[in-house]
């Protein structure tokens, strides 16, 4: 049993890949929202999928991607592709499943059906590796906090960033009510809509709504290849390349490995970010 999202333990995940062999049961899962990035629980199951590809053993192992969704991704100019993806590699997708236990000693993994039809019915399945995506929340200290609505998330305008209750406070990233996905890429376009507003509120202007709901999310379909999908609210899809962005690209990989981590740990998290409105760069402790 792995997991990515556990950074003590993300390196187990690539141990438990290289003991698969002919005849491995391999079993994935997706959480109920909310969970980082709706790519991110699926990308391990097809670099799993074109390991055993390369090792000429794909054909003799069971891949099952369990999802507590009733669709693969929820943008659907994505999501058609992705299940043709999953049918390429034999992997079988199961939808609205949630998983509720797991048995180490026995390797079994049991998932409760979510769908109206078979709601409550519980399944469970032998597993040889088991890639368990967790769930997921915004933390105690947010979810006790007078800023937050039912759900537990900061409660705020979807453009503006601002709250709808408290106006001095803004609110970005994976902690907020905006219902796009949590994503660097989101907090990227976030940032100066915040920044901006401040300085707004500062002046005594108008806050002015500036967020899009744009959010990316590179789906590393193989090893060497990336569907970078990009979208704002609604689903509409909005590609900064010039590239058929539901096709598989060596390029979306490139930038998965070298461009994305150098904008992140170099300048994302040094918090710079860029007003194009005022060609001018600030850095986020100065703001």
């Amino acid at each position: 049993m792995c997991s990515n999202y556990s950074p003590e333990h993300v390196t187990y995940t690539w141990d438990c890949l290289q003991r698969l062999k002919s005849g491995s049961r391999a079993v994935f899962t997706q959480p109920p929202l909310p969970f980082k990035c709706p790519g991110a629980p699926q990308k391990i199951v097809y670099l799993t999928a074109d390991r055993l590809r390369q090792q000429g053993i794909l054909k003799d192992c069971s891949l099952n991607y369990y999802v507590h969704a009733p669709v693969i991704f929820g943008v659907p100019f994505f999501a058609r592709e992705l299940v043709k993806i999953a049918a390429r590699y034999g992997i079988k997708v199961h939808y609205q499943h949630n998983l509720v236990a797991v048995d180490g000693s026995m390797k079994t993994a049991t998932f409760e059906k979510v769908s109206e039809q078979n709601k409550g019915e519980r399944i469970t399945v032998p597993f040889d590796m088991l890639h368990v995506s967790p769930p997921q929340s915004p933390p105690d200290e947010i979810k006790s906090s007078p800023l937050v609505n039912a759900a537990g998330w900061v409660e705020v305008n979807q453009n503006s960033m601002q709250h709808v209750r408290y106006p001095n406070v803004f609110s970005l990233g994976d902690v907020n009510s905006t219902p796009n996905s949590k994503t660097a890429a989101a907090v990227r376009k976030q940032a100066p809509v915040v920044v901006d507003n401040i300085l707004h509120m500062m002046g005594k202007r108008a806050v002015e709504g500036g967020y899009d709901g744009y959010a990316s999310c590179p789906l590393t379909t193989a090893f060497g290849k990336d569907i970078l999908a990009e979208f704002i609210y609604g689903g509409k899809v909005t590609p900064t390349l010039p590239l058929n962005p539901a096709k598989e690209h060596w390029v979306g990989w490139w930038i998965k490995v070298t461009g994305l981590p150098l904008m992140y740990w170099n300048y994302m998290l040094k918090g710079y970010v860029w007003f194009p409105k005022h060609n001018t760069a600030f850095k986020g402790d100065v703001a």
